[in-house]
């Protein structure tokens, strides 16, 4: 059984166009699946919580261990498969326990830019039909108080947060969408956010103890895939299975300077560029000297002062 999570507001509501074509496919190959929209910004955790209920405890035979045919698919962007891996981890069974189908209708879509997946309706098919499945590491967002938050691409704080949050109900945003040019929305809006971002100091702390700081500090990224914001190449090496962080920390700069170097991680081309520090860890503390926006994957995470982000290696299981 295919268990179906479609976000019609995807794309600013392209979603729901792509669903009925996919529909269309699922049927002529006779697929067996059972959908659920989500109706609200939460509403991937209220379908997972509905599909949890309906696959009962560990001892039921219809539960992913006992019955490997069950998988959920997501039909949205990243922000939609952010809410399904944090709902999935937080039901206690561990990430791995689940396979996960991805077709991608978001507006950045950086998690199938990097795992390669296209939004062909053929080609999701025949990933369904295969069955063969990879696993890819994921991370973990935990605060001083307790609270905890999952990501499969990204979790930065300062500039690149700030921007994530505000593109979040831009409406340049989706106007861009619908012509198709969604991906420049972040550029744009981090252009903007230029203006009145907060700048810090920060201590950047690695597994091995080493503490980094850095003055004016703009923003940190800590990546797991190469790319966030729509296709910006902030971690050009980043390999989604080697238990590592590629960090991207931007610090020691006039603001100005940020519109030479925005360009350039387009394509990968600001690393190894004055005030582009480049670190690697499979831990890593951020402690500003005042707080700054944090984002998971694009979504708004808080304002904090200290986060304390974990790469769980092999974590993430899809097909």
């Amino acid at each position: 059984m295919l268990h179906i999570i479609v976000n019609p507001a995807s794309k600013s509501g392209l979603g729901k166009e792509k669903w009925e074509s996919l529909k269309q496919e699922l049927n002529k190959n006779k697929i067996v699946y059972q959908v659920y929209f989500t109706e609200k910004r939460t509403g991937a955790t209220d379908c997972v919580k509905e599909i949890l209920k309906n696959w009962g405890n560990a001892d039921s035979p219809t539960h992913p261990k006992r019955a490997a045919q069950n998988t959920i698919c997501v039909l949205g962007g990243d922000g939609t498969m952010n809410e399904v891996a944090n709902a999935l981890y937080k039901s206690g069974n561990g990430l791995d326990t689940y396979a996960l189908a991805y077709l991608p209708t978001g507006s950045s879509n950086d998690l199938a830019r990097a795992l390669h997946i296209t939004p062909s309706y053929s080609e999701f098919i025949d990933r369904i039909k295969k069955g063969n499945l990879q696993t890819i590491d994921s991370g973990l967002m935990a605060t001083p108080s307790g609270k905890q938050r999952n990501f499969c691409v990204s979790c930065g704080i300062g500039l690149d947060a700030a921007t994530c949050k505000e593109a979040l109900d831009s409406k340049i945003k989706d106007v861009l969408n619908r012509i198709g040019l969604g991906k420049l929305s972040y550029a744009g809006i981090a252009l903007k956010q230029l203006i009145s971002a907060p700048v810090a100091d920060c201590d950047v702390i690695l597994d091995d103890g080493t503490v980094h700081h850095f003055e004016k500090f703009l923003f940190g990224v800590a990546m797991i895939q190469p790319y966030e914001g729509g296709g910006i190449k902030f971690a050009p090496e980043a390999a989604c299975n080697d238990g590592q962080f590629d960090i991207c920390i931007v610090a020691d700069l006039r603001k100005w300077q940020v519109l030479y170097l925005l360009p350039l991680a387009f394509f990968g081309k600001h690393v190894g560029k004055k005030n582009v520090y480049m670190l690697k860890s499979r831990s890593v503390t951020f402690k500003t000297s005042n707080p700054l926006i944090v984002h998971t994957d694009g979504e708004y995470a808080g304002t904090r002062d200290e986060i304390t982000l974990t790469c769980m290696q092999n974590s993430l299981k899809y097909l």
